[in-house]
């Protein structure tokens, strides 16, 4: 049987005129063969490439495809979860298939995409510039949150961006927008998630996560390897800086009330009145239809939070707070306590019952302390006995003998 690139040359042979006879002399096949061949080709043979067999990975794609879409991306995490699973291949099939999907995530186009009324907002942190408080310059930030159906936007200047600072704010745009989206999308910022686990889930801030079901939302998270992934890349705080701050030229807060009443004017003013460039249609007309989606709020008070940090005790029973160190009393040495401000005083809570109250430091590096803290504190308690050897380094000791012992030797030698 011949083959199919035979078979063609045959055929290109026959074309350029020449006779069975002559094609047989030139390629060696018999003439019946050749005539075969040329009378019915159809029966010809055709090879084409070969179907790729599937790799090790291929059964497993579609669950790392879910498991990447959920933000886990390490390889060691993917690879202990496969092998769970019975895949059989190495780790360096996993970060070679993983390589590309990476790089496919920094890279791709941003998917935009249109949010149901009522269903998400976004929230953007961002540097705005500074302000001088008696004497002192401080970082001012901006807190921007942006509703995803209508784009209706409340924005507020502040000098932190601790989580206190950060759900106040929340509870504001609230107010002002009219109810609680469904879901709230953030940036991996620290003030709402703590870090993933070995199983690359998302570990919400503990309080976060309690004031996010205490207002009813859904918290997410950007994907990552793709800050920009927050829906519609609505990046509030940039729309300030080139817009808002752009136009107070001439007209400089006198402070950072002054500079919020500014913002809000022109929130409302302008960026809430505007032709959104993406929607075609007016800011404000589209809010109507989102607020109509909203979860109410129902006159249901704020959140109760108190401004509090997670603090480990000292073994010689201090706490750090603001560069500082605080006593407490010594039974709680090890423990988790929480350290908050009260006017000008420093309070210690263990749980629901307060510890200790100081008086604030002057100034940092000092040390605060109530001797009845430390009262009866058992020093040395704790130590382990531990079994030592002394020993001390002398010159070697030489016996001394009388002079008779050494004359009964030498003649005791010379026998």
């Amino acid at each position: 049987m011949l083959r199919g690139k035979d078979v063609q040359e045959i055929e290109e042979l026959k074309r350029q005129g020449l006779s069975i006879r002559a094609i047989s002399r030139l390629t060696g096949y018999d003439r019946k063969t050749i005539s075969k061949y040329l009378i019915h080709p159809e029966g010809v043979p055709v090879y084409g490439p070969r179907a790729k067999q599937p790799g090790k990975l291929a059964t497993f794609e579609p669950y790392l495809q879910e498991r990447m879409q959920a933000g886990v991306w390490n390889a060691r995490v993917l690879l202990r979860e496969l092998r769970e699973r019975g895949y059989r291949g190495g780790y360096t099939l996993l970060t070679d298939w993983l390589r590309p999907q990476r790089e496919s995530a920094r890279t791709v186009a941003v998917r935009r995409f249109e949010t149901p009324p009522g269903h998400q907002a976004q929230v953007d942190w961002g540097h705005l510039g500074t302000v001088e408080i008696n004497g002192e310059e401080r970082k001012l930030w901006g807190f921007a949150f942006t509703l995803g159906y209508s784009r209706t936007m409340m924005a507020e200047a502040a000098l932190d961006q601790k989580l206190g600072t950060l759900l106040r704010m929340h509870e504001e745009a609230f107010r002002q927008l009219g109810g609680v989206p469904e879901e709230i999308l953030y940036d991996r910022m620290k003030t709402v998630w703590l870090e993933t686990d070995e199983r690359g889930e998302i570990v919400w801030n503990p309080v976060f996560l309690d004031f996010a079901r205490y207002w009813g939302f859904t918290p997410r998270l950007c994907r990552p390897y793709r800050a920009q992934t927050k829906g519609k890349v609505e990046s509030g705080v940039k729309y300030i800086r080139r817009n808002f701050l752009c136009g107070l030229q001439g007209r400089e807060p006198s402070g950072l009330s002054d500079l919020n009443a500014q913002l809000r004017a022109w929130v409302w003013g302008v960026a809430n009145q505007r032709v959104h460039g993406t929607t075609h249609e007016a800011v404000a007309a589209r809010w109507g239809v989102d607020q109509l989606s909203l979860l109410p709020l129902d006159g249901q008070p704020p959140y109760p939070y108190v401004d509090d940090e997670l603090r480990k005790v000292a073994r010689d029973a201090y706490v750090s707070w603001q560069g500082s160190r605080y006593s407490v009393p010594w039974l709680y040495a090890g423990k988790q306590v929480w350290v908050r401000e009260r006017g000008e005083a420093v309070e210690v809570h263990y749980g629901r019952d307060r510890i200790a109250a100081h008086g604030q430091a002057r100034h940092k590096h000092l040390v605060v302390t109530q001797p009845e803290h430390h009262r009866g504190i058992p020093l040395g308690a704790r130590q382990e006995h531990k079994i030592l050897v002394h020993i001390q380094d002398t010159a070697p000791v030489v016996e001394i003998r009388p002079l008779a012992a050494y004359e009964s030797a030498a003649m005791g030698g010379g026998r």
